[in-house]
């Protein structure tokens, strides 16, 4: 994952900033306000050093690169993997309130003790503590007003912060169209099966996993990533050669570079032509509606029905539900093309002895049988984690000819099972 960069405004105010999204961190009397959000922000901070007590909500805006809500599941993630303080949302009612009900409806999901049901937890309001900045958040000498468009922040009496006057005189999407004319297309026919994994990573570590996948005419990006056209571009793959867009789940380090593919098509007049199943589809497009209200006018939607095949031209998907943590329904995927078979596990806990247990004979070794590669999630550490542990999947590789490689990890040197190797391209034969 490229790095992003640090830069001192003033003496109270520190700017993040990555592909040309940013956010604002003030210091305070009452601890670091962050101004907004951005996708991979739970990284970003730790890369800094800091830790914000209180985030401020402006409203919800979209560019190429991202949007400025994009980043929030992984930080409330972290604070409940690492524990910390209750963090303070400020802004205006209906902003923080949206936020409040898109986190809601993702972040309070889990396995129960046996890992074998999905169950809600009160984890969004350990974490999560609303304060409507209506018309101002008061909290001793410190004082937040969002009015006009614009976030003041005061301490002490002192103005600190007056967002309109401390914005930056650059776009992300002027960037980002001077950078994809530098990017070559290509739109030649693959008469072999063809996989680039792009990023390998998760929503704590690296390039969160999505790949390239092209055969025939179909270019298809699994799990699209934040900042679209510089990640893409980093291994020389153009932004708009894709011809499809499949969305495994709705966990945010699975559908980060959504809203910037959906902005592009509708700057393009053209249709996301989109993969998913019904289900989270459905969810996908509620929970974005407020920021897209006319999001179904601009999607061509694709469905995937776990057990049947989705056929596109030559190239055939199959999928399944997983064994994941949310109730709305998690896909692996199998994809054919020109004889060979690639399988993509998507977010789900592998483990044999609970397999038994759940008795869904797709979740078994054997469902990735004819495949001649498989990218299986692995947790290194965690024997109780919602993920796949390496050694289980070392059990599945057992069990199947074709080669298995580990992805959605933290990038290890020496580690215990072959990882995919990020921007190189497999050819399958």
């Amino acid at each position: 994952m490229a790095t992003s960069t640090l830069q001192k405004l003033t003496c109270h105010v520190q700017r993040i900033e990555h592909c040309g999204m940013y956010v604002d961190l003030v210091h305070t009397s009452k601890g670091t306000v962050r101004i907004g959000s951005m996708p991979d922000v739970a990284k970003f901070l730790t890369e800094h050093g800091f830790r914000e007590e209180i985030i401020v909500v402006p409203p919800w805006e979209v560019s190429l690169a991202g949007d400025n809500r994009t980043g929030e599941e992984f930080v409330l993630w972290q604070a409940q993997i690492k524990g910390g303080i209750l963090k303070e949302y400020v802004g205006l009612k209906d902003d923080v309130e949206q936020l409040h009900q898109h986190l809601e409806r993702i972040f309070p999901y889990f396995f129960d003790d046996a890992n074998l049901k999905v169950v809600r937890k009160d984890w969004l309001g350990r974490w999560f503590h609303h304060n409507a900045a209506d018309p101002s958040y008061r909290n001793g000498g410190l004082e937040i007003c969002c009015t006009d468009g614009n976030i003041f922040i005061s301490d002490g009496g002192m103005l600190l912060y007056d967002r309109k006057t401390i914005a930056p005189d650059y776009a992300p999407d002027n960037d980002i169209e001077s950078l994809l004319e530098t990017v070559p297309g290509d739109g030649a026919k693959r008469e072999k099966l063809e996989v680039v994994p792009v990023g390998c990573g998760n929503g704590v570590y690296g390039t969160v996993a999505n790949s390239i996948v092209r055969f025939g005419e179909y270019v298809i990006w699994i799990d699209p990533c934040g900042y679209p056209a510089q990640t893409l571009a980093r291994h020389g793959i153009h932004w708009d050669d894709i011809t499809h867009f499949l969305f495994t789940h709705n966990h945010e380090d699975h559908v980060q570079g959504f809203t910037a593919c959906m902005q592009r098509a509708i700057r393009q007049n053209r249709k996301l032509k989109l993969i998913m199943a019904a289900q989270p589809y459905r969810v996908l497009a509620d929970l974005y509606e407020p920021l897209f209200p006319d999001l179904v006018d601009h999607v061509e939607f694709f469905e995937l029905v776990p057990g049947r095949t989705l056929q596109l031209g030559q190239l055939r998907i199959e999928s399944r539900w997983n064994h994941h943590i949310l109730p709305y329904g998690t896909v692996g995927l199998k994809i054919s093309g020109g004889g060979s078979f690639f399988g993509y596990s998507g977010d789900t806990k592998y483990d044999e002895e609970i397999n038994q247990v759940l008795n869904r004979a797709e979740l078994d070794a054997e469902w990735f049988g004819d495949c001649d590669l498989v990218f299986h999630e692995i947790e290194f550490d965690n024997l109780y984690s919602v993920h796949s542990h390496w050694k289980q999947v070392e059990s599945l590789q057992s069990k199947i000819k074709g080669r298995v490689l580990g992805y959605h990890c933290p990038f290890l040197k020496n580690s215990p099972f072959p990882l995919a190797e990020e921007g190189r391209c497999y050819i399958l034969d």
